[in-house]
């Protein structure tokens, strides 16, 4: 494993959070515990952005999910809880997703979609410790994390990186009110050098 990379507190804590509104009090505790991270169980870090939490802790967490509901189980799991992460984010941390203040009605939508993204990659950029930036083409953004806590997880033969992806759809269902098919195209886990998302121009329903 790679040394560990320095998180904050509130990044960690709502993952738990979400974690918990997903699977409840007693199957958090369930997960933590079958995960070998029984020091989080009743014990959640501060809302702050203190760096004293590790990247591995946030993999180990997402880890001890697909373990406790297997590959398959895990994943719808894991794309809810990421759904959350947003949600929790937004409401507990603006500052952490970069979005406080942001005034968007009157932005056409795909320069909405792009400002979203490029303000949670400057802000996961700045609070999180995790280097990231946008892509644009004709048909698709890319959001690229050069860093990643599927880094500290098992080795994965396929994409793995749930949580983000469905951070991500759930931050373009809260710009546009649509759904968009959010893909994981490259990861960390499988040897790529970093992990990207693809996020398409053109929604696949309506929220």
């Amino acid at each position: 494993m790679p040394d560990d990379r320095p998180m904050s507190n509130a990044t960690v804590r709502v993952l738990l959070d979400a974690v918990e509104e997903v699977m409840g009090a007693n199957g958090t505790k369930a997960v933590l515990n079958a995960g070998g991270l029984k020091d989080l169980i009743d014990n959640y870090p501060p809302k702050d952005l203190d760096m004293a939490r590790h990247f591995s802790e946030y993999g180990l967490i997402q880890q001890a999910v697909e373990d406790f509901y297997g590959p398959r189980g895990a994943r719808a799991m894991l794309l809810r809880i990421g759904r959350a992460t947003f949600r929790f984010g937004l409401k507990d941390q603006p500052a952490i997703l970069g979005l406080a203040g942001i005034a968007l009605k009157a932005i056409p939508e795909q320069k909405r979609m792009k400002l979203i993204l490029e303000k949670m990659a400057s802000a996961a950029t700045d609070r999180i410790n995790q280097p990231s930036h946008v892509r644009e083409e004709d048909d698709a953004f890319y959001y690229i994390q050069d860093e990643c806590p599927c880094r500290w997880r098992p080795k994965h033969d396929k994409p793995c990186c749930y949580v983000s992806v469905g951070a991500i759809m759930e931050a373009m269902a809260w710009t546009t009110g649509k759904i968009y098919k959010v893909e994981e195209v490259a990861c960390i886990s499988n040897g790529a050098s970093n992990c990207v998302y693809r996020i398409p121009k053109e929604p696949s329903e309506e929220e």
